[in-house]
């Protein structure tokens, strides 16, 4: 019986050793083992997904502009995005606009509208900066029908265009003119982003959702001008326009083609804020929006050369000079609506022939629940 005894306590023992004692779920037997981080340069990932995505900063559609004529034309067809304060919206608006603030266009974009089932979407604001810097970050997103109505507003609505592009157009520094050619910067690295995202997509998904939040990226002539070496300038006009006269200090790069890695995008500078000056201020726009994506301090200079040589654009025959034949003064509605009240008028009826495009909103999918 004893040994009976003595035989049934060591297998007890033996089976609560081995269930605690030796037990892989017992943390304290457990080794930790570190698994290598690989490290992920934002940056790198992001430069590369876009310049194998369609190279879109030297793109020869960019910048996508289209004429408020060909707007107003195919209403049927296009999408019309505002992106103007909502006041000013409600004050007056092309006929089936819809009002959309930038920093809300990539949640409005994927959840609130099909794209694709329009021919073309049209951002519109006061002068075509703010609307070009948002359909740069929608071309990105990989919405390719995107465009910005050229000089904006101002070419639909004289009202606008009298206090926007009339009242800027300048040629307060023409005579600071220089035509010595500056040289550019040594090359650098890109700026450092941090979004916590790992994959090319994902990452400039969430930079331009900032970008766009964040909504500052223009300066005027007499800004820089203050202080101008306090910035980089970049002059982004081919080179035979550059020699005609161009900003002090400013530096030429060549549109449509400098500003990729393997020429002279690295040549800008991650530490200084940098202007980017054109004709008009609308490529500018679409330029900025690609650089700040990628984390520079860049800023557009609003009205780019018409706002301190307007008359040099036409004598020197460089051209993009704004001009009263660029006010088409097309009628606008009124109120919260695509079509309420016809601005300037006192009746009810539609300010257009054509009937706008409608909405069509994307279909909500239910998701459903997974497990592991």
């Amino acid at each position: 019986m004893k040994k009976s005894v003595y035989f049934l306590s060591i297998i007890f023992f033996a089976v609560i050793f081995l269930n605690t004692g030796c037990s892989n779920d017992n943390p304290k037997n457990k080794k930790i083992i570190e698994e290598p981080k690989n490290e992920i340069k934002e940056n790198e990932a992001l430069i590369q997904f876009l310049e194998q995505s369609g190279n879109f900063i030297n793109n020869r559609r960019i910048p996508t502009l289209i004429s408020a004529e060909d707007v107003r034309a195919n209403l049927k067809k296009y999408l019309v995005i505002d992106v103007r304060r909502h006041g000013d919206y409600v004050n007056g608006h092309i006929n089936g606009a819809v009002n959309v603030a930038p920093g809300d266009l990539v949640s409005y974009m994927k959840k609130d509208v099909a794209a694709q089932t329009y021919e073309k979407i049209v951002m519109v604001c006061y002068a075509s900066h703010r609307a070009s810097f948002s359909a740069m970050m929608l071309q990105m997103l990989g919405y390719s029908n995107v465009y910005s109505m050229k000089w904006g507003m101002s070419s639909w609505d004289i009202n606008t265009a009298e206090n926007k592009w009339s009242k800027r157009i300048s040629d307060k520094y023409a005579s600071k003119l220089e035509t010595k050619d500056n040289p550019k910067l040594p090359k650098t690295n890109l700026p450092e982003i941090h979004t916590g995202k790992t994959l090319g997509y994902d990452i400039l998904e969430a930079r331009a959702d900032t970008v766009l939040k964040r909504l500052k990226f223009e300066i005027g002539i007499d800004k820089v001008m203050e202080n101008p070496d306090d910035y980089y300038i970049v002059n982004y006009w081919p080179e035979y326009n550059y020699k005609k006269g161009h900003l002090p200090g400013a530096v030429q790069y060549t549109p449509k083609l400098s500003l990729i890695r393997k020429l002279d995008l690295l040549t800008l500078p991650a530490d200084k804020k940098i202007v980017v000056y054109d004709y008009t201020g609308q490529h500018a726009s679409f330029v900025v929006a690609y650089l700040q994506v990628l984390g520079y301090d860049a800023y557009a200079l609003t009205y780019g050369a018409n706002s301190f040589m307007h008359s040099k654009l036409t004598n020197l025959k460089i051209g993009h000079a704004f001009d009263k034949s660029q006010i088409k003064n097309y009628p606008m509605v009124q109120g919260e609506m695509p079509s309420v009240k016809t601005a300037g008028s006192d009746n009810n009826t539609a300010a257009e022939d054509n009937t706008p495009a409608p909405i069509i909103k994307k279909k909500k999918v239910k998701e459903e629940e997974g497990g592991c």
